[in-house]
């Protein structure tokens, strides 16, 4: 079994040997996308050219039927009667790319008739232009309506005159109306439109409504949720749509960093875009949160689901290529995304892609940019202390015989640094004082700083280029794009590549059916080789938790140098001369030498079928299946660190000097792992939608659906590989304890072979109504019944669906309003219940691992079973206003919500007689209220342009309920459950000064300053803190001004946060953790004599540790700072060339973008950047400055 699962692994890894950043030769799947794409692209191009240039024979072929050939090939439509039909004369005619006016003209010139051309409507008529008597009999009518620009129009009423029958077009621009009367006449209207009565009119007409000059035209927005599209002035919820315009303003490889301060109520959270493996995607972290936080568990993700065309989006959110997206739509309360149920607690962003349009000639699109990003400070740190200082710890230390025990150690030989191996020479008298004094005042010189910011980092370069086609004819629409992202990384040798191809086609079959067909491919490879950021640090080992700030990573010449590293430097040689591989560490080295990749294969199919039953009734079926597989790979060169370790750690000395492996002593140590997420979806819906008597708008749809999401990986070590011939040697013992070296005993790290997975299964029912009266009032509801196999049983057998309804109320249609400075006003109000699913299970749950002992299956942390285990939900109520004034020189919405999150997940603990560690219930709940508003202001509307848009927001939420009782740990925590406050809130111990004899901090123990600190630290309850605030903003939002003046754009954005405190990080107070976890810039300002109180607030260090004093100081309010502060984030310059000097090319645009320009204002005076607050032992840079070039083209 093993061996089968060894070759089969080995196989993998020599196809991938050569594996190309862009595309993968694996199955041949590189000439399989280039062959797709060149017939995709062949194909666009025939459509292309068939609209322009016609093909056709025929040979006594009646007039009709040759007619809806050229209907077909052109995609204009032909409006004839069948009277004219029958008088008609057989057609032959032989033509081969020739024009459509001049095959028309060689068709009529042997007809008893004529015809006319009117945009891309072709009317036949009778040569004398006498028309001919209509009979009475009622047909179908099908049509699309356009602009002068031949862009389609939504939301037009259609109306046969005189008549209560009557339709809107959709966002396609298209209508159809059944059983109109033959001599009827069609009447077409929109706001803002001249409007047109027709009477002559045939199946496949097409309409050209024309703007009033001079009068306001109201744009045709539609809300997409998923499920349908929705009038924006038919919505009740809390919808915001951004268009490509927006999105594309800024650049990034990813969408979410696109969306920051874009939206008012979300908040944007920096992700690394470095992929992370992950079996279970329900715990993704998406860098986004919708109105803030309402879940407490970690089992409960905090971030909105994302849907990618009407489907939930399972995969890497880094797979999504923003150059292939639309528009973006986020709901954010319940009536917009209730929709979706159990999911939908955080809010909802629906992504919808680009796609074709019904007779729209080929559209090509083309974007390429560059940009650059500055290396990060690793100066900014606080978290460090220099080398002067450090040295005189160290002294310090050394006098007292802190290192007295190290430097004994003849066993495990732990390492000491190389000032206290001077200070050891020094007292043995192995050197003079003039070397000794010559070597420290170098040491003092040095910053370890300066090493990795000249050789870890580097400045970062991504690249970005794009092309998309899009198009259609008259039955299809097509749409095809591809992408190629490659990033140099900040972090040296780090990369990242991303190939993406996405299309979607549909097919008319007949006039009720339609197909659609898509696939989206994403392929992706990461290069994480830089195993030292500075943020993460190197250990040497023993009493030094991070890298001495002395350290060198190069000589002069630039030759790598090694560093201490887990033994002293002369038990290192010593073995080395008895055999053993080399056991010395030299960062530069292991940096160059490290080989690691992440390699992800997304794809998507889907495919659906809509068919129209009536003009109002609709039905589809949808399926859509995704696949990822996420591929690691560390490969352990023979020469690098991590494998001469291991080698030599295990290796035995002979008696005869010969030396024992017992790890091969030749080849890597490859490291895989491998995880595969599958999710299929289906689903079946019902629309209803018609206009009754241009009165009465309804809306409705039912749907069903199910859905699978299927996880499982696993992880295998592979010793002795040679990558050259893929052979590997894993008959080694792991289960035996053997001595190692330099002292203990250890087994061999087990191989692996671990097993991970989840199995999730949801059904669900649901349905939406919205009803409109006279463009007045709008009244919509929804409701959706969730089941799921992560629920309990109690909780699938009950029938409680979550649900939303709301009112919406056009006041500025009514007939007593007249108001010309506020010519548009509408409320809105909703209410109802959306859900969180935790991503556990209500079921026996444990951990399975393989016992490296007896090999057998064994199973850990098991928890207890819930059979009333239910989705956690959230209350939704929302009130909101939208306005313009007039000529909307000011324009904008504002709403207020109250989010309740009730049934909240928290683990609760069980006694251990039960065999259980805890079971998962529903027990907290919490409250958010807040404001979101959005003012857009049109300063200047003449060859000069300017607009400002304004966002704010405000949050404040609080804990109701919290049964998890408080500890003297929960002062760390982010999360203190203290009901009344809010969630994320900062507690300190409340801080009485200085000492003035000692300098050593002082509390408060019953009201009275104390420095016993362990009895002020067990007394956490709420009354013996201070709350100092929220930790997560309270207000937020951003200014953005918008300019143009003739061919040039310029656009800047100011972000803002306030109304929150920060905790920041401040000196240990004892030497041995300052070894140990690092230093800090306060170390210089601490207090040294009596009267040092009076400037500072930095206690004493001493040499002797006490870990409650520390705890008190690190967690006092002292240390707590305001957070508020003001960004200037960024800033975009554009040219658009006049299309009259480029003939081939309809717009063309050359810009600049520039980000994170740096904090304008911050309320701190410590010149910290809250967004990037770092704790004890973290080491946080801010973002650094970007600058990019691109262009934007379409032909």
């Amino acid at each position: 079994m093993n061996s089968k699962i060894q070759r089969r692994i080995v196989h993998d890894n020599k196809c991938n040997n050569d594996w190309n950043p862009a595309i993968p030769d694996k199955y041949g799947l590189a000439r399989w996308l280039r062959f797709i794409f060149l017939v995709a692209l062949l194909l666009l191009l025939y459509f292309a050219a068939s609209a322009q240039k016609i093909t056709i024979v025929a040979k006594n072929q009646p007039l009709k039927e040759v007619l809806q050939q050229l209907r077909k090939q052109s995609g204009y439509a032909f409006i004839f009667s069948d009277q004219l039909m029958a008088k008609s004369n057989p057609v032959t005619i032989t033509a081969k790319e020739i024009e459509l006016l001049e095959v028309l003209r060689q068709i009529f010139t042997s007809q008893p008739m004529n015809f006319e051309m009117n945009g891309k409507v072709i009317t036949v008529i009778e040569n004398n232009s006498i028309q001919q008597p209509k009979r009475k009999i009622k047909r179908p009518i099908r049509g699309r309506i356009i602009d002068s620009l031949d862009q389609p129009l939504a939301n037009v009423t259609v109306r046969i005159k005189n008549s209560d029958q009557a339709t809107r077009s959709d966002e396609a621009g298209a209508f159809s109306l059944d059983d109109v009367p033959v001599g009827s006449i069609i009447t077409f209207s929109l706001l803002g439109h001249s409007g047109r009565e027709i009477s002559e009119f045939n199946d496949g007409i097409i309409v050209t409504l024309n703007a009033v000059q001079g009068m306001l035209t109201e744009a045709v927005v539609n809300v997409n949720t998923g499920y349908q599209s929705i009038p924006k002035e038919r919505v009740t919820g809390s919808f915001v749509l951004v268009d490509s315009a927006i999105l594309n303003r800024a650049l990034s490889a990813n969408f979410q960093e696109r969306l920051n301060g874009m939206v008012p109520g979300l908040e944007y959270t920096n992700v690394s875009f470095m992929k992370a493996s992950n079996y279970n995607p329900l715990g993704r972290n998406a860098g986004l949160i919708i109105r803030g936080q309402s879940s407490l568990s970690s089992g409960v993700s905090n971030s909105p689901l994302i849907v990618l065309d009407n489907f939930p989006y399972e995969g890497e959110l880094s797979n999504i290529n923003p150059n292939d997206i639309e528009s973006i739509t986020i709901l954010k309360d319940a009536a917009a995304a209730s929709i979706w149920g159990a999911r939908a607690g955080n809010g909802v962003i629906v992504i919808t892609s680009k796609q074709g349009k019904l007779n729209k000639q080929l559209t090509v699109e083309l974007n390429a940019n560059l940009s650059v990003k500055n290396k990060p400070d690793v100066f900014y740190d606080r978290n460090y202390l220099n080398s002067k200082d450090y040295i005189g710890i160290e002294k310090e230390l050394f006098s007292i015989g802190y290192f007295d025990a190290d430097l004994e150690d003849n066993f495990a030989y732990t390492p000491v640094s190389p000032v206290v191996e001077l200070l050891s020479q020094l007292k043995n008298r192995n050197i003079d004082h003039s070397s000794y004094n010559t070597q420290i005042t170098e040491l003092e010189q040095n910053d370890v700083r300066k090493e990795y910011d000249r050789y870890m980092y580097r400045k970062a370069v991504n690249q970005q280029y794009s092309i998309g086609l899009r198009g259609g004819g008259n039955k299809i629409k097509y749409a095809l794009s591809s992408g190629l992202d490659k990033n140099a990384e900040s972090l040296a040798r780090n990369s990242y590549s991303r190939f993406t191809i996405n299309s979607i086609n549909s097919y008319e079959i007949t006039s009720r059916l339609q197909l659609t067909a898509g696939i989206i491919n994403t392929i992706s490879k990461t290069d994480p080789n830089n195993d030292f950021p500075y943020t993460g640090g190197l250990s040497p080992g023993g009493q030094y938790g991070r890298i001495y700030p002395y350290a060198l990573f190069a000589d002069e010449q630039g030759e790598a140098l090694a560093i201490i590293k887990d033994f002293r430097p002369f038990y290192a040689q010593q073995m080395m001369g008895k055999g053993f591989k080399d056991w010395t560490y030299k960062p530069l080295d292991e940096l160059q030498i490290s080989d690691k990749t992440t390699r992800i294969n997304d794809l998507v199919l889907k495919a659906g079928i809509n068919y129209k039953i009536t003009s109002f009734l609709k039905a589809e079926v949808l399926f859509q299946n995704q696949h990822q597989r996420i591929k690691n790979e560390n490969f352990n060169s023979p020469e690098s660190y991590y494998t001469r370790n291991l080698i030599n750690r295990f290796s035995i000395l002979n008696t005869d000097g010969s030396l024992g492996y017992r790890i091969p002593a030749k080849g890597a140590i490859l490291e895989t792992s491998q995880y595969d997420w599958n999710a299929n979806n289906l689903r079946a819906q019902l629309n209803f939608d018609k206009l009754i008597s241009t009165e009465h708008q309804i809306t409705a749809l039912l749907g069903w659906e199910i859905k699978q999401l299927k996880t499982e990986g696993y992880g295998n070590t592979y010793y002795g590989y040679r990558k050259e011939v893929g052979a590997t040697n894993n008959n080694l013992d792991f289960a035996t304890i053997f001595s190692v070296n330099p002292f203990g005993s250890s087994r061999i790290p087990s191989p692996g072979g671990t097993v991970f997975g989840i199995t999730n299964r949801y059904i669900s029912y649901y349905t939406n109504l919205g009803y409109t009266y006279k463009n007045l009032y709008s009244i919509t509801g929804s409701a959706r019944r969730d089941g799921a196999n992560i629920f309990g049983v109690n909780t699938n057998q009950k029938i409680t669906p979550l649900w939303s309804a709301g009112l919406g109320w056009s006041l500025s249609n009514e007939k007593f309003y007249h108001s010309e400075l506020l010519p548009y006003l509408k409320f809105r109000a909703t209410y109802g219940y959306s859900g969180n699913v935790y991503f556990g299970t209500a079921y026996v749950t444990g951990v399975s691992l393989t016992s490296i002992v007896t090999g057998l299956p064994r199973i850990t942390n098991l928890t207890a079973p819930n059979p009333d285990l239910r989705w956690e939900k959230v209350r939704n109520i929302n009130f909101g206003l939208d306005f313009h004034l007039k000529k909307q020189v000011l324009s904008g919405s504002l709403e207020y919500y109250v989010k309740n999150g009730q049934d909240l997940i928290q683990p609760i603990e069980l006694a251990p007689s039960t065999g259980f560690l805890s079971f998962s219930g529903n027990a907290a709940e919490t409250q958010t209220k807040g404001f979101d508003v959005q003012l857009i202001s049109r300063n200047f509307r003449a060859s000069f342009k300017w607009n400002t848009t304004l966002m704010f927001s405000t949050i404040n939420n609080k804990i109701v309920t919290y049964d998890v009782p408080l500890t003297s740990s929960s002062i760390s925590s982010n999360v203190v459950g203290i009901i009344g406050r809010p969630i994320n809130s900062i507690y300190s111990y409340k801080w009485a000064g200085l000492d003035p004899q000692s300098g050593d901090p002082l509390g408060y123990l019953d009201g009275k300053s104390s420095n016993d600190y362990a009895s002020i630290i067990n007394k956490f309850q709420p009354g013996d803190l201070k709350y100092n605030g929220p930790s997560t903003p309270t207000v937020f939002g951003n200014l953005r001004n918008d300019f143009s003046l003739k061919e040039f754009e310029l656009s800047f954005s100011i972000g803002y946060k306030f109304g929150y405190v920060m905790r920041r990080s401040s000196t240990f107070l004892n030497y041995g953790n300052i070894l140990n976890y690092g230093g800090n810039v306060d170390f210089s300002q601490r207090w040294q004599k009596p009267g040092d109180e009076n400037t500072t607030a930095v206690p004493s260090v001493s040499v002797v540790g006490d870990e409650n004093k520390n705890t008190f100081y690190q967690y006092s309010d002292v240390l707590v700072e305001k957070g508020d502060h003001i960004r200037f984030q960024d800033i975009r310059l554009s040219y658009n060339f006049k299309r009259s000097g480029w003939s081939a090319i309809r717009n063309l645009q050359l810009f600049t973008y520039m980000n994170n320009l740096g904090i304008i204002w911050r309320a701190n005076k410590k010149g910290i950047d809250p967004d990037v607050i770092g704790g004890y032992y973290v080491h946080d840079i801010p973002q650094p400055f970007s600058i990019s070039f691109g262009l934007k083209a379409t032909l």
